[in-house]
């Protein structure tokens, strides 16, 4: 019988707005989903039996913290959006991602000593389900969207004072890509940065 691994926590992950763009600067295991578990009603007959019950469909709670450097960045989207087009979160450990499909969105902003200015989204979905109860707007699973990484110029615009950690870029090591532990720009050595284009 061969050994199954399996990968536990996402650590860094990408969370993907369509509306906002791809987000490669959610703080280190600031993102989780939990469950709204529906409430369960009782229909009662004569004599306080239960006839039947009904319960509200589940809805799932996405939120994610992203460190920024002044409120104006996000001052577009503070506060409550109905309904987004499908949000996913890619875990760069390769682990199990999420799909919400059309969740509101709720972004807000605290300040803290450990991470600073932050940004915390909060996605939710409205509780759609199939005809036999099922959720049909959120999917677990590994997802199939494309990373594409892009080397960082050497010429852009304050690269040398850059710290490659902070901005999550990465450095090929053999045919794969980790994330870069450097502080400073190193000589000779070639950055990327990480996009993903999600699943359809």
């Amino acid at each position: 019988m061969s050994e199954v691994s399996k990968l536990v926590g996402w650590g860094r992950n990408t969370l993907i707005d369509p509306s906002l763009g791809s987000m490669n600067d959610i703080v280190m295991n600031s993102t989780d989903v939990s469950v709204e578990e529906g409430q369960e009603f009782e229909a009662q007959i004569e004599g306080g039996s239960a006839e039947s019950r009904k319960k509200d469909p589940d809805k799932y709670i996405l939120v994610a913290n992203r460190r920024i450097d002044d409120q104006s960045e996000v001052e577009d989207v503070l506060g409550f959006t109905e309904s987004v087009d499908n949000v996913q979160c890619y875990p760069d450990n390769g682990g199990l991602g999420v799909k919400l499909i059309n969740p509101s969105r709720h972004v807000s902003v605290k300040m803290n000593t450990t991470d600073g200015l932050v940004a915390i989204y909060t996605y939710k979905t409205k509780g759609a389900t199939d005809a036999s109860g099922k959720p049909t707007d959120v999917k677990f699973g590994t997802l199939t969207g494309a990373y594409t990484f892009t080397a960082v110029s050497t010429s852009s615009e304050g690269y040398s004072n850059k710290n490659p950690k902070n901005e999550h870029w990465y450095i090929k090591n053999g045919a794969t890509y980790i994330l870069s532990e450097d502080t400073a720009p190193q000589s000779g050595m070639t950055y990327y940065v990480r996009t993903v284009t999600p699943e359809a």
